[in-house]
């Protein structure tokens, strides 16, 4: 949206021609009128025309009563459809009962005469429609074959129609304010085409950039444009010209026959007829490809086009962004080759946007971390960025034969849907990605050879001293690794918050790490018991396959697994607050830390608070995102689930359930230790299997340590761009200090170094962040923006979801859709189903009955989590937090992947999306 207020708009003017200078100015002509015009003026093909203009809108809407009911859209509900109807529906009725100014009808109907035509198209241009960030399309009326004198009269219906129920709640949902945007109308000579249709200059389904979609029918495109019927459908390689695939369809054949007066023109006659033929030839669909990609090259960026075929020439009746469209990796790939990405989003189970310089951070770890393995010449563009996440490329991956299936099968434990999608790319492009000769792969190896080898020596002994270790002594202590894991954590902490100027303590956070250092020295201390665990596992799963409730008991029940003794110090947090009754009520009535220590027994409370603090502190909900506050800066989400725990549990609660989880663990291991005595080999058999159970859950309780240390360093980090903030804001350079996030890197050592003032637009880049946030991130993307989904084995019925199953059982229970923790809690027996969890949810988890996520794999957080609570769970569960609403009932089976909705007789048919609909 300009910022420029439409009140601010001084032309007089209320009608200007299309091929004035003029009207390209969008706040004058709004969004559709402004891309005629440049249209026009490219010397494009466009049907003559004129525009009323923003200023005839404000002449309508300038009473009193009408501003004030346009002002108080913005307290509406964007849920509350009821009211939006209502409103929106009193606020039309207004407008259109408002007469039209007698210079305003006049200028309307002069610049109608010098048209001079039979009939004409009278399409809404609102000032915040088919702009690249939001296109509006569909929200507004657009009426065809309307005669002269009634032309006054529809223009009216169009800039009452600025406040559609639909338009009213895009805007609220899109943060568009109702007061700054206009309506102008486009009036043009009304065409008869023989076939009339939608190009989508870039694949609105894929996301491919370089493939052109194509819809056509006979008669008039509005059919078309509204889905009343099925047209010929056509795929075109954009770079080759070639008819990919044509699709015909069931057309209608629209005859205009008459007008009805005064109502909306209608067709008297519609012959519904089945054409076995194609609406358009191959030579056809190039030509308008053609001039599709002329108007893209204009208007900088893909585009929806409305088309109409009038004597073997095409015209071209308007132009909008396609805004539904995935944005490219960047930087884009220095060769001509397609490019494969996987989202690390995706692999961390965190698949949010995150802010400029958040992505800035990891891209540069990401790429440090790889350049020790590539060539000198080597660009470092392993990690590129998308939508304010970050991908890898996977294609040096999948060059080779054997890095190509060692890929698929880490990415398979990561993310299913991740998998499917790469197979699905990989099979229709093989061809295209292309395969390393024996000479580059002989070259490649050499290189690696030479900066891996010695990293290798150097740590190979300690990596197998750890493997074998378990083994042949038993698991270590765990609170000796935790403790190697902090103290490792500290020491990277450490180097980022001992220089003295915030410059240099930035350019270390930045440029003094990577992920190899951040392995060598925590992921060391942990990582090889924990491969060894993993290893333990593999050997029991092929020696008992048919003990699979054993096997997942044995995975449960551990005292020193981080994410179990979060909950379990949370849980004793809520029993220290029972045994004093003025805390607990001062817990449950939200009272501050500050005020509960002056109650009695507060002071008791709040010391195992800060205890707990001081261990946990400096994780946080999503904390690969380095601008979320640590729990230590923001404890809400400790409490709520403190008192969660308070309202849904007993004293203890929570420690006779983990004692639970043990003694079944005891139980299975001896159930199967007892299976390996059968035999003749049984009394050698046995105590093999023994260790191999030790090992295996003396390992696997570790799998968050690694994690945990590293969390020291991110929290460091954290706080020394957070100082950043505070210093830039107090000297002017910022207006606030968590402004700092929407900066890059290079921006916040310039502004530090220097102080000046920052030449960015702060709120700019919060809307841009905002709108990358509301897209759904694909977990795999090409370098041409094709985002492929892959298919999943079966038909669900009308009401079940599929997904990845993680934790077996079933349940049924309320759902309890959530986004960020930190502003919502759960109650004992609700469902939670979330875009996605890490340790900042795990407070969460003691009181969910099961688990439904968007995105992760068997290995991941959520998983992990799940099984060790013993709730069924299921997860890569496409759009789950949109199609589940909080408080219906749903089942969700943990063997076979399924989540069924339980109170439906409708499921939505989704997102409304008109651009992907069409």
């Amino acid at each position: 949206m300009p910022e420029t207020e439409l009140s601010e708009v001084r032309d007089p003017r209320f009608v200007i021609s299309l091929d004035e200078a003029d009207a390209k100015n969008i706040d004058l002509t709004g969004g559709k009128g402004a891309n005629l015009a440049r249209l026009v003026e490219a010397g494009m093909p466009v049907p003559a025309g004129a525009c009323v203009t923003t200023a005839a809108y404000q002449v309508l809407v300038d009473e009193l009563d009408i501003r004030a009911e346009i002002e108080s859209l913005a307290e509406l509900d964007p849920e509350r459809a009821d009211e939006i109807a209502t409103k929106s529906e009193e606020l039309r009725t207004k407008i259109r009962e408002r007469e039209i100014p007698e210079d305003v009808q006049r200028a309307i109907l002069n610049a109608v005469d010098t048209l001079d035509a039979d009939s004409y198209a009278v399409r809404s241009s609102a000032t915040a429609e088919d702009l690249p960030t939001a296109s509006f399309a569909g929200m507004h009326e657009t009426f065809l074959g309307i005669d002269q004198e009634n032309v006054p009269e529809y223009v009216q219906e169009c800039i009452a129609s600025l406040f559609t129920e639909r338009a009213v709640s895009y805007r609220l949902r899109n943060g568009v304010s109702h007061s700054e945007v206009g309506m102008a109308v486009v009036v043009q000579t009304m065409v008869e085409p023989e076939v009339a249709g939608v190009l989508f200059t870039a694949d609105p389904v894929s996301g491919n950039r370089h493939i052109a979609s194509i819809d056509a029918n006979y008669g008039l495109g509005d059919t078309v444009v509204a889905g009343d019927v099925s047209p010929d459908n056509a795929r075109v390689d954009r770079r080759t010209r070639e008819v990919l695939e044509y699709e015909v369809g069931e057309k209608h054949l629209a005859l205009r026959l008459g007008k009805d007066g005064r109502d909306e023109p209608s067709l008297e006659e519609v012959s519904t007829v089945r054409r076995e033929s194609r609406a358009l030839t191959d030579p056809q669909l190039r030509k308008l490809v053609e001039l599709g990609g002329g108007v893209e090259e204009l208007l900088g960026s893909p585009q929806d086009i409305e088309w109409a075929l009038v004597d073997d020439e095409f015209l071209l009746l308007q132009s909008r962004p396609i805004t539904s469209l995935y944005p490219l990796p960047s930087p884009a790939p220095a060769d001509d080759q397609l490019h494969i990405y996987f989202s690390i989003g995706h692999q961390q189970a965190m698949a949010e946007a995150l802010p400029p310089l958040v992505v800035d951070w990891m891209r540069e770890t990401v790429n440090r971390s790889v350049a020790r393995f590539q060539s000198a010449e080597s660009e470092p563009s392993f990690a590129v960025e998308a939508g304010h996440r970050v991908y890898v490329d996977l294609t040096p991956l999948l060059r080779g034969e054997v890095t190509r299936k060692i890929a698929l099968r880490v990415l398979d434990s990561m993310s299913e849907p991740a998998t499917r999608a790469l197979e699905d790319i990989l099979d229709r492009h093989d061809d295209t990605v292309s395969h390393d000769t024996l000479t580059n792969r002989l070259q490649k190896l050499g290189r690696m050879s030479r900066r891996f080898l010695p990293l290798a020596v150097s740590n190979a002994p300690h990596l197998l001293a750890g493997l074998l270790k378990p083994f042949l002594f038993g698991p270590p202590d765990a609170e000796r690794v935790r403790a190697g894991v902090e103290r490792a954590g500290e020491k990277m902490a450490t180097r980022v918050s001992h220089p003295e100027s915030l410059s240099e303590r930035i350019r270390v956070a930045f440029e003094g790490t990577d992920l190899g250092t951040l392995a060598a020295s925590v992921g060391s201390k942990s990582m090889p018991y924990l491969l060894a665990g993993v290893v333990a596992g593999n050997v029991l799963e092929r020696l008992y396959p048919d003990a699979g409730d054993e096997l997942t008991a044995l995975s449960r029940g551990f005292d020193d697994e981080i994410a179990t003794e979060i909950n379990q110090r949370l849980g004793d947090l809520a029993d220290t607050a029972r045994k004093h009754p003025d805390v607990e009520a001062a817990i449950r009535e939200e009272s501050s830390l500050s005020e509960i220590e002056d109650i009695d027994g507060g002071k008791q409370f709040v010391a195992a608070f800060e205890t707990f603090l001081d261990d946990f502190g400096f994780r946080a909900s999503n904390e690969i995102d380095l601008s979320r506050p640590r729990w230590r800066d923001d404890p809400s989400i400790l409490f709520q689930t403190i008192r969660s725990n308070l309202r849904s549990s007993d004293q203890g609660e929570h420690r006779k359930h983990l004692a639970q989880l043990k003694q079944d663990a005891g139980e299975a291991a001896e159930t199967i230790e007892n299976r390996a005595s059968r035999g003749l080999f049984g009394p050698v058999k046995r105590p093999i299997v023994g260790q191999l159970i030790h090992v295996y859950r003396g390992g696997i309780q570790l799998r968050e340590h690694h994690k945990h240390g590293s969390a020291r360093f991110l929290a460091a980090v954290h706080d020394c761009v957070s100082d950043a903030g505070t210093e830039l804001a107090m000297a002017g350079v910022l207006e606030h200090p968590e402004d700092v996030w929407f900066l890059r890197k290079r921006e916040l050592l310039d502004a530090l170094d220097s102080e000046s003032t920052l030449d960015v637009d702060i709120t700019e880049r919060r809307d841009t962040h905002q709108r990358y946030a509301s897209m759904r991130a694909p977990p795999i993307l090409t370098s041409e923006g094709e985002t492929p989904t892959g298919k999943r084995d079966g038909s669900p019925s009308e009401h079940v979801f599929t997904g990845t199953p993680v934790s077996s059982g079933v349940v049924e229970g309320v759902a309890k859709v959530m986004h960020d923790p930190s502003e919502q809690s759960m109650s004992k027996g609700e469902i939670l189903v979330a875009p996605s969890t890490d340790v900042g949810w795990t407070p969460l988890f003691q009181d969910a009955a099961g688990l439904v996520m968007e995105v992760g794999g068997r290995m991941t957080h959520g998983a992990l989590v799940a099984r060790e609570y013993g709730i069924p769970a299921v997860v890569s569960v496409a759009n789950a937090t949109d199609e589940i609403r909080t408080g219906e009932r749903i089942r969700i089976d943990g063997e076979r992947g399924t989540v069924e909705l339980l109170d439906r007789t409708d499921r939505p048919t989704g997102d409304s999306n008109s651009e992907s609909k069409r």
